[in-house]
């Protein structure tokens, strides 16, 4: 049964389909750290919004989660890799991004940034590399890291209070992979552009939930967007869409926004194709345990990656994986979970590598290091 009083987080309706079987499977944080199962996952029926509940456990586990958050610390705290097409090395993922805002042509060559859930710095530095002209300021919750913002070339200024009191304007807000975390992201995006200079943008990044089931067992993710309900939402919150793109960073959605001169209804879904796909999505990561544990019985066997995707298939097997393996040079030779982590040339002799991705991305890893003497196992 649904909470009292819980509506859709965009389009507001009270008609949420619960997924049978999630609360079964384990979860992972969004530091790529394990989690007990018990989770509750909704789909709207009127919008199609793939997302948890802001009920009393929802906030309690996350305010757990944030007491001892470390983003990136398997690498140190550094931006988290991505695989980058154009340059075929791995790169910080804020590093593309940057980037490719600035080969877009769409900013200006000054004005004033605010990145919201600043961290470290990863989108602030990258930013201060890619655009020189451009003061810098960031807000999050508190100031654990104001230090290492402080380090950051043309960085100004780190806001600790709610986004509603903040007394500045900018040209551009950037939330990376923090919009799926607020408790009310409908009301925090209209914040938000209220504290837009004219001709302002807001640029969003969140992971692609029709290209990555993994993001649905994130615990503290309220939402999981397509490109299809960010917009929706967005538009909902009075933006205009410029650009909305899934190829900048796989498994990923980017999304540049202007402010338009009213929030209007976004189009009504037919919420019934993705209920049925987030089910299926489900089933899917039920169904990897039982193959991974199977690979895992016939010798030594690790798992590739580090970050979210490994973390929780690693948790749900116990001590069946021995290592896991990482293409980032700043996560080989640690060890996450109590395991180390090899390069792929590292994988002993005769031992298995489980690729936990979806089937697509598995096979363009495992023909990518092909010449590598590893063995891997792709999920059905």
């Amino acid at each position: 049964m649904i909470p009292s009083g819980c509506v859709c987080q965009s389009c507001g309706a009270g008609r949420l389909h619960e997924v049978a079987g999630f609360a079964r499977l384990p979860r992972v944080t969004s530091d790529s750290k394990p989690f007990r199962a018990g989770g509750r996952l909704f789909v709207c029926e009127d919008c199609g919004l793939t997302q948890k509940i802001a009920d009393p456990k929802w906030l309690e586990e996350t305010s757990e989660i944030y007491r001892d958050y470390e983003m990136y610390y398997q690498s140190g705290g550094t931006d988290q890799p991505v695989f980058d097409a154009v340059s075929g090395r791995p790169m910080g993922r804020c590093e593309v991004l940057s980037r490719h805002l600035r080969d877009s042509a769409r900013l200006p060559a000054s004005g004033k940034l605010l990145d919201v859930g600043a961290g470290a710095g990863a989108m602030i530095g990258a930013f201060s590399t890619a655009f020189p002209g451009w003061r810098l300021f960031g807000l999050d919750l508190d100031a654990r890291k104001e230090a290492a913002l402080r380090q950051i070339p043309r960085f100004e200024r780190l806001y600790t209070v709610p986004a509603g009191e903040l007394g500045e304007r900018f040209d551009l807000i950037t939330l990376i992979h923090s919009l799926e975390h607020f408790r009310e992201p409908l009301a925090m995006l209209k914040t938000l552009q209220q504290r837009l200079l004219p001709g302002g943008r807001l640029f969003v990044e969140v992971n692609n939930v029709e290209r990555t089931a993994f993001d649905l067992v994130v615990a503290d993710h309220l939402c999981h967007f397509s490109p299809a309900s960010l917009s929706a939402l967005l538009a909902r919150a009075g933006f205009a869409i410029e650009l909305v793109i899934d190829q900048w960073i796989s498994k990923e959605i980017s999304l540049l926004a202007g402010a338009a001169s009213a929030a209007r209804a976004a189009e009504k879904r037919q919420a019934t194709p993705v209920v049925a796909a987030v089910e299926a999505d489900v089933a899917w990561l039920e169904r990897m345990f039982d193959d991974a544990r199977a690979v895992a019985s016939r010798g030594r066997f690790g798992i590739f990656g580090t970050s979210v995707a490994a973390t929780w298939l690693a948790s749900g097997l116990a001590g069946q994986v021995e290592f896991f393996v990482d293409e980032d040079p700043a996560r080989q030779g640690r060890r996450h979970l109590e395991r180390p982590v090899l390069s792929p040339a590292q994988v002993p002799a005769g031992a298995v590598v489980y690729l936990a991705f979806a089937r697509p991305v598995a096979e363009t890893i495992r023909h990518r290091l092909a010449a590598l003497p590893v063995k891997f196992a792709l999920p059905a």
